[in-house]
């Protein structure tokens, strides 16, 4: 049975001794690609090394909201250049964070809408963070309409705006918080969320599903956060990797 990590951070310290041994278990336990997701410049240069080191990995380039204030012009020229590369399958994490604020919100608007006409030009799907920001960030994709969709990761929000962010193209992704006993309203919206748009994740190391949750989080991990969306929808643990497997390949152009 397939699975798809659609987004992880293998490139971050926690992983620095033993990266090499936990992509190794990924696929030795049914996971048959990791997508490696990017906050900031260093991060592509670092997942741009494990794409060539591994052929079933895959990364974004982009740059986190938390990020946003270091926006310039060489950066966008630099992700611009990093588009280029074989394995590079999206733009993100962009997108909005007014939970922390670490960037001020009009940069990270700004920012935003940058990163969404970058990946209309270079014609590649948006991976998007949002995070107390759901009104504007769907205000944002209906006005700026990125042609090739995306994906709503770690979703938390709830059953209006994913249906809205489906009607734009969007996937909507469920993450390790799905398991979570007190995430009752989250999985009332994943069980009305058909399957044919949905993602899971890890975006490990954080957010470990149960019974992991506290600890590392690892690709293999994903499994778990299928087998939580199985029970929701009433069907096998194998029928969610199929069809969230495909999913992704199709969001992501990957064979």
């Amino acid at each position: 049975m397939p699975f798809i990590d659609s987004h992880a951070h293998l490139v971050l310290d926690n992983f620095k001794e033993d990266v090499d041994k936990v992509i190794q278990q990924a696929f030795s336990n049914d996971i048959t690609h990791i997508v490696q997701s990017c906050d900031n410049l260093e991060e592509i240069e670092k997942n741009l090394v494990l794409t060539k080191k591994y052929q079933n990995l895959y990364s974004s380039v982009g740059i986190h909201p938390h990020e946003a204030k270091s926006w310039d012009s060489v950066t966008k020229d630099t992700l611009i250049k990093y588009t280029k590369e074989e394995k590079v399958i999206a733009i993100g994490e962009a997108g909005l964070d007014f939970y922390y604020n670490y960037s001020p919100k009009e940069i990270q608007l700004s920012v935003f809408k940058e990163q969404i006409q970058i990946a209309k030009e270079i014609s590649l799907p948006l991976i998007i963070h949002t995070r107390d920001a759901f009104k504007e960030t769907i205000e944002i994709l209906k006005k700026e309409r990125p042609d090739c969709g995306g994906v709503l990761h770690c979703y938390t929000g709830n059953l209006e705006v994913a249906k809205e962010a489906i009607n734009l193209g969007f996937y909507i992704s469920w993450s390790g918080i799905l398991t979570f006993k007190n995430a009752l309203d989250l999985k009332t919206v994943a069980k009305e969320i058909s399957l044919k748009n949905t993602l899971i994740e890890t975006d490990c190391p954080f957010l470990a599903p149960i019974p992991h949750r506290g600890k590392r989080n690892e690709p293999m991990f994903v499994r778990l956060v299928a087998e939580e969306l199985a029970r929701i929808h009433n069907v096998s643990v194998d029928e969610i990797g199929e069809i969230t497997s495909a999913n992704a390949k199709r969001l992501f152009g990957i064979k």
